[in-house]
């Protein structure tokens, strides 16, 4: 069959003249009409969301979320590898001190200030007295107030290990806060020591929950 070819520029002249008016009639912002939207937008997977009757099938696992290789370290993570148990906190008490690169400046406390008011204010308090918001939520004298001996003379190896490990009614916060943030906390933590112990009374007694009796 022979087609005529003076037709066929016809049908499609009149397509492309078509197509042109519908164009000329969008506003400046229409993104048009996608015909193979796969072609242009990849799927997304929502890596904290996991359906077990959907597993992904380009990750072996079937997760969405990939999870690090082993014996990795996320970057800013590096700090010490003493593990959670109790006679490594007696270590820690010991022997971690805070790095020499870690400066003791206006800017480092200012940073220490930044974080404390986040994490450690709803129960220690903007003074460190252990009488944040979120303290009449736990047993009266159970967040330890900074005029206390205990927290006066612990040394900052404990405190460190307590913020990435969590202690008593304490969580951890090493998810939330980098080795060289933590050490920032613990310079504004020394601060508040120092100023509530200064404006306690001689005669006062601070009570200290970790201590039998109190």
């Amino acid at each position: 069959m022979k087609i005529n070819n003076t037709i066929v520029y016809k049908i499609f002249g009149s397509m492309a003249l078509v197509a042109l008016i519908a164009a000329c009639g969008r506003g400046p912002n229409d993104p048009g009409t996608e015909y193979m939207p796969d072609m242009y937008v990849s799927q997304a997977y929502e890596p904290f969301t996991q359906l077990a009757e959907a597993p992904n099938k380009i990750n072996a696992d079937g997760k969405n979320m990939r999870e690090p290789a082993k014996r990795t370290i996320a970057q800013g993570q590096l700090d010490y590898y003493y593990p959670y148990e109790k006679e490594q906190y007696d270590d820690a008490l010991k022997n971690v001190k805070m790095p020499e690169t870690i400066a003791r400046n206006p800017e480092n406390l200012a940073i220490g200030k930044h974080f404390y008011d986040i994490n450690c204010y709803p129960c220690h308090g903007d003074q460190g007295l252990g009488d944040g918001p979120v303290s009449v939520k736990f047993p009266p004298n159970n967040i330890p107030s900074y005029a206390s001996d205990r927290i006066q003379t612990l040394a900052e190896g404990g405190m460190y290990h307590s913020i990435k490990y969590g202690k008593n009614y304490m969580g951890s916060y090493a998810s939330v806060l980098t080795p060289t943030e933590r050490w920032c906390v613990i310079q504004y933590v020394q601060y508040l020591s120092k100023k509530a112990k200064a404006s306690t009374p001689a005669t006062a007694t601070v009570k200290d929950s970790t201590k039998k009796g109190n």
